[in-house]
């Protein structure tokens, strides 16, 4: 329908005025109507910059109902889809100005900030984009589902992994608790919430933690096959047999535990078809959980080929050497087995490292209470049977002391109950 100009305006001030009456007079049902026609009449003839005043004025009147401010917004977010840019913008900022602060308009809110943003995003304004979003507390309205307002926060995590804000990066992951996420429906969003939490955890260099966000993609992986197709930003692989690769690998390059061990042996026993696709990395598992000395060359092991060495990753250099570290240390582990003292210069020729890198080691893991041992310069010995301080062997003797006790008071027990069952 074409209205001319004078047309138009002289149809809205009939109609503003019918809106004024029936406001004023507390008739819900013809300020709806009124307040709809208004809406159409300006869509039709393609009045939108009018309508955005329109839409702002309206919802400031006295008295304005809830249902008349949620009616036109719901109206013009249908209408948003058709639009170009520029309207299109406008149109949501008119829309953001009456949905501000308003329970009842939380959502459409949100919605607006969403699509402002991505816009921001496509034209690589990503400081402007982050700072919109990082206004809208998305976690506290209850009136979104739990699949939106998921995605509304993974999109702000993307837009800070963007923006090279990890601080923030952390932050906002902290608002999605891992067990709402524990959900077959949901399990794409599962994927990418911990696949942007294993960039984060890469960029700290946290071994464990990204082990651990590997572990839970490849939960979900192992039960769905059909979630390879998941799309995730950043050039983010998520296939299975690269998922298990980089798990194990991540496991291997975290701190020597024996929650470590355990979970090197699950991996095995769990995921034990999936290895046979990757014998290379079955292979060197059994090498970290075996007690045998292993070569301290990385080519070696055949595993230079996994992503987590790719260059195009972040820090991957450092891996490489961190791994090395890791089979070093398995090895000093290892002496400690079978030896009670041993030469430097021996260990050096088993396992093929220098005096200075090997003394620089065997510190390292003395500093993270990983070896206990002294070393002789002058001897050039490392003696592993330290001397025990009076503290230590008060300890040792207390122990041993509690565990006689336990056992004759088991034995007690066991005699009693024999007796209570034959007498």
């Amino acid at each position: 329908m074409i209205v001319e100009e004078n047309e138009f305006d002289t149809q809205i001030e009939d109609l503003l005025n019918k809106e004024k009456t029936a406001r004023l007079a507390n008739n819900l049902v013809e300020t709806l109507k009124v307040t709809k026609q208004i809406a159409k009449l300006c869509f039709d003839t393609k009045q939108y910059s009018k309508f955005n005043e329109l839409i702002v004025s309206l919802s400031k009147k006295r008295g304005q109902p809830k249902k008349a401010q949620i009616e036109l917004v719901q109206m013009a977010m249908l209408e948003l889809k058709a639009l170009p840019i520029n309207q299109k913008l406008e149109m949501i900022d008119a829309i953001m100005k009456v949905c501000e602060k308003k329970i009842y308009l939380e959502v459409e809110y949100a919605r607006c900030v969403l699509m402002l943003t991505q816009y921001k995003e496509d034209d690589n304004q990503i400081a402007d984009a982050a700072k919109i979003l990082q206004e809208v507390q998305v976690e506290t309205y209850g009136s979104m589902d739990k699949r939106e307002k998921l995605e509304f926060i993974l999109y702000q995590m993307k837009i800070m992994i963007k923006k090279l804000d990890y601080v923030r990066l952390f932050i906002i992951s902290k608002k999605i608790e891992p067990k709402n996420i524990e959900d077959d429906n949901i399990a794409d969003l599962k994927i990418i919430y911990y696949s942007f939490l294993v960039i984060y955890y890469r960029h700290e260099n946290n071994y464990k933690e990204t082990a651990h966000a590997y572990s839970k993609i490849l939960e979900s992986l192992h039960k769905n096959r059909q979630l390879e197709a998941t799309k995730v930003d950043f050039n983010f692989r998520i296939d299975y047999n690269t998922t298990l690769e980089n798990y194990a690998m991540y496991t291997i390059l975290s701190q020597y535990s024996e929650e470590k061990q355990k979970q090197l042996q699950s991996i095995v026993s769990t995921y034990k078809y999936g290895l046979e696709a990757l014998p290379n990395m079955y292979q060197l598992i059994q090498a970290f959980l075996g007690t045998e000395l292993i070569s301290t060359s990385p080519q070696s092991h055949n595993v230079q080929a996994a992503e987590i060495f790719d260059e195009n990753i972040e820090n991957n250099q450092q891996r490489f050497v961190d791994f090395r570290r890791q089979l070093i240390h398995h090895n000093l582990r290892i002496f400690q087995i079978y030896y009670d003292s041993i030469h430097l210069n021996r260990i050096t020729e088993l396992i093929e490292i220098s005096t200075q890198e090997l003394e620089e080691e065997i510190c390292l893991m003395m500093d993270q209470k990983l070896l206990k041992c002294k070393i002789d310069r002058i001897q050039g010995i490392v003696d592993y049977q330290l001397k025990k301080n009076e503290n230590d062997v008060l300890q040792e003797w207390g122990d041993n002391v509690n565990k006689v006790l336990n056992l004759i008071d088991l034995t007690s027990n066991l005699i009693k109950r024999e007796e209570e069952l034959f007498l």
